[in-house]
């Protein structure tokens, strides 16, 4: 299963690369989805001092653990490790940035492998919801860029 979701920032890549690439680990800042996040592990990837982000959501503890990160290209490629949802096998996501004029255009393209085979109806439900939360994710990241704010619904309480 894979969704992707695309949206252009209205700031130059290298800003926009400062806060999805070189604060991975700090998604809390301006992601709804995270309560807490924290970067650890050992540096893998030049350019980054720490390879994944252990993160707190409304349905527990979560690592997302790098396994590619290009500082030089503006993507990164990370692997759910713990906190998956249930019917996942296997989850992850590719992120990366595409430099336009004075903005720049995110790609964020979210793999999932179910551990069985899903029917249509379940199928269509699941990816219903991950496109939500992937749009709402890269929603999130533009007005945390463009407004110098988290997003309201990231705003904790």
């Amino acid at each position: 299963m894979n969704i992707i979701v695309e949206l252009s920032i209205e700031k130059p890549v290298a800003e926009v690369w400062e806060v999805m690439g070189n604060q991975f680990g700090y998604a809390h800042r301006w992601s709804s989805n995270f309560k807490t996040s924290k970067p650890g592990g050992e540096a893998k990837f030049e350019g980054i001092s720490y390879s994944l982000r252990d993160t707190t959501t409304e349905r527990g503890n979560t690592v997302q653990e790098l396994t590619a990160f290009d500082a030089t290209n503006h993507s990164l490629t990370y692997e759910i490790t713990k906190g998956a949802p249930d019917i996942a096998k296997k989850a992850g996501a590719t992120w990366s940035l595409e430099a336009k004029d004075n903005s720049t255009m995110l790609h964020m393209d979210f793999i999932m492998e179910p551990k069985m085979p899903l029917n249509e109806e379940m199928e269509t439900k699941i990816k219903t919801g991950l496109t939500a939360s992937v749009t709402q994710l890269a929603q999130e990241l533009k007005h945390y860029l463009e407004k110098g704010e988290p997003h309201p619904a990231a705003i904790k309480n």
